[in-house]
């Protein structure tokens, strides 16, 4: 059965329907996927049920995997395995974080604006996200369209912007899955990046 496509915007976001992402992803599914993810950057999967492995398996789909940088730290142990970033408040062994725990600190730092893995000298590709769980008020995950910023840009700023570089330093559905993409057009990434810390890019990150 073919995927059907539900714009939520004519050029931004889009809800994917009549697939499941646990099971194997046909060819002409993927490519059709793929396309999506091209126009509408933000796809959102509605009821989907994913275990560690399928979350992988079909992230796997749009490039290798990057580690959590959560494997270099001394002072935690995870909780889920290496390839997923672990946005929650509960701690290795699935208790709720102390008000004073570094890590929590940490984690707040997730809700200011930011790119996903920008501060690594591959940048990720796009993202999986799967809400497990979500409060019943708030918490809410935002998206901006910086390829419709950009094009929007009077012709002055947008030739002055390609020469502005930074150095990084760094939806709430349930059950549904999330991927979305941030990369410049036509450039090369991985499904979530590559290690790395510090490098300098293009301030035209579309």
């Amino acid at each position: 059965m073919a995927i059907t496509v539900y714009p939520v915007t004519p050029s931004f976001a889009a809800e994917i329907g009549d697939i499941d992402l646990a099971t194997q992803i046909e060819p002409a599914n993927l490519r059709a996927i793929t396309d999506a993810l091209a126009r509408y950057a933000v796809l959102i999967f509605p009821d989907q049920r994913l275990s560690q492995d399928q979350h992988l398996d079909f992230a796997r789909h749009f490039g290798p995997l990057e580690t959590s940088i959560a494997v270099y730290r001394k002072d935690a142990r995870l909780r889920l395995r290496k390839e997923f970033a672990d946005v929650s408040n509960l701690d290795h062994d699935d208790e709720l974080w102390r008000k004073e725990s570094r890590l929590r600190l940490f984690q707040l730092s997730n809700r200011l604006w930011h790119t996903d893995s920008s501060f690594k000298r591959l940048p990720a590709r796009a993202s999986l996200l799967y809400a497990r769980s979500i409060p019943p008020v708030g918490g809410h995950t935002e998206f901006a369209d910086e390829r419709a910023a950009y094009d929007a840009l009077p012709e002055e700023n947008e030739t002055a912007s390609r020469s502005i570089g930074g150095r990084a330093f760094d939806l709430q559905f349930p059950r549904a899955a999330c991927l979305h993409q941030f990369q410049r057009r036509g450039a090369a990434g991985n499904a979530a990046g590559a290690t790395g810390a510090g490098p300098h890019h293009s301030g035209n990150r579309t």
